[in-house]
């Protein structure tokens, strides 16, 4: 499949030009049709969403009006509402993003002072200068509510949907699924939800599905599974076409933030991973102990190498967790070294499917990192042991919020 890439406005094509929104598009190996436009990548950053009453959503009382298109006086005001503050201009900027294509803006003028709003996604273009239908603010209710990210972390997305504007298709760069996001924030009360997606639980980032992200959002399955795949109609391996009376839906892909730190921390003891002593120094190993926020020996950066393969980089040191020797053996322990792209600095993991996994080292897959002996006990170093799903073998990876 093609690949159009869109991230804070800019645009990446490979192997077509793009003529438009909702035209087809053509390029060296012939003409993709609508219903084959790709999936796009998309930034979130929106630290809740501002201007969002409880009450009232986005409704006329906040200056904006589905009614008119956003382009006109009275379809989203200057004078009050969104457009008076910084927190509802930052909303705004998402609705414009979410609805208007790439090459599309709307200009207000707020106290002398102009402001644009660049489009993005294209998923409700007509809204420009006409109304926003049932359709429309269904399209774009999922799209701001996909972009929430209440830790107000910028994290690196994939989002798929039924909208030909963003249409089907995967990228191993955001190997996880997050969640999928559907609802309508237009009506009063807003209605705003999301369900689990197979991976919500991996690949954790600030502000997002599985780290506790206090949004508006909810998900309306609570009571039972909270799965999206237990609800909604899955479009192949892709997202899902529909959930409940929902027909726009948009899911969301993630990996791992290559500029957060998180710490690693296993099930039984509670204690997180650390460099013996903040050492600077090769060969230096890696010890568990209770996790201290300023530490920095106690962070490690995360970058995916490969499908499915890891580097861990720590924030102290700027080492690599290493699996030392570069050997199969049960009992060989962890250090740090100089990043050499060796399969010992190599990680994979495996859920458990309760927010713990298998962390094991490239040349030994059969293998999780190990705390010997079920140990509790401060500075025990770790190792390599063949998986048995112990607790003692699994581990959390969570972003650090202090």
């Amino acid at each position: 499949m093609k690949t159009l890439r869109t991230k804070l406005g800019s645009v990446i094509v490979t192997g077509v030009a793009v003529l438009g929104a909702g035209c087809a598009q053509t390029g060296d190996e012939g003409t993709m049709q609508e219903s084959e436009a790709p999936a796009l990548s998309s930034v979130n950053g929106l630290s809740s969403v501002n201007g969002l009453s409880s009450v009232n959503g986005l409704s006329s009382v906040n200056g904006l009006s589905s009614v008119n298109g956003l382009s006109s006086v009275n379809g989203l005001s200057s004078v009050n509402g969104l457009m008076t503050t910084d927190a509802g201009r930052t909303t705004v900027s998402y609705i414009v993003r979410c609805a208007l294509p790439a090459g599309r803006s709307i200009t207000k003028v707020v106290n002398g002072v102009n402001y644009s709003f660049a489009g993005q996604i294209g998923l409700a273009p007509e809204w420009e200068t006409s109304a926003c239908g049932t359709d429309c603010q269904q399209n774009v209710s999922a799209c701001i509510l996909a972009h929430v990210n209440t830790s107000g972390q910028h994290v690196s997305l994939w989002l798929d949907g039924d909208n030909p504007a963003l249409g089907w298709g995967r990228s191993t760069n955001y190997p996880y699924q997050e969640g999928s996001f559907f609802g309508n924030i237009f009506v009063n009360p807003p209605q705003a939800f999301y369900c689990n997606g197979k991976d919500f639980d991996i690949g954790l980032v600030p502000g997002r599905l599985g780290a506790g992200s206090g949004a508006i959002y909810k998900n309306p399955y609570a009571a039972g599974s909270t799965y999206c795949k237990d609800y909604c109609a899955a479009q192949g391996g892709d997202g899902y076409r529909s959930c409940g009376s929902w027909s726009h839906v948009i899911t969301v892909w993630r990996d791992f933030d290559p500029n957060v730190d998180y710490k690693v921390c296993n099930r039984y003891s509670g204690k997180c991973m650390k460099v013996v002593g903040d050492s600077m120094d090769n060969s230096a190993r890696i010890s568990q102990n209770t996790y201290d926020s300023s530490k920095a020996s106690m962070r490690w950066r995360i970058s995916q190498i490969s499908p499915g393969q890891y580097k861990f980089m720590n924030v102290n040191s700027g080492k690599a967790m290493d699996m030392g020797g570069n050997t199969t053996n049960n009992g060989e322990q962890m250090n740090q070294y100089t990043w050499k792209a060796s399969p010992n600095q190599m990680w994979s993991f495996t859920p458990t499917g309760d927010g713990y996994y298998k962390f094991s080292p490239g040349q030994t897959p059969g293998a999780s990192v190990d705390d010997p002996a079920w140990s509790t006990a401060e500075g025990t170093i770790l190792q390599q042991y063949t998986w048995n799903n112990g607790a003692n073998q699994q581990w959390s990876i969570i972003p650090v919020v202090n």
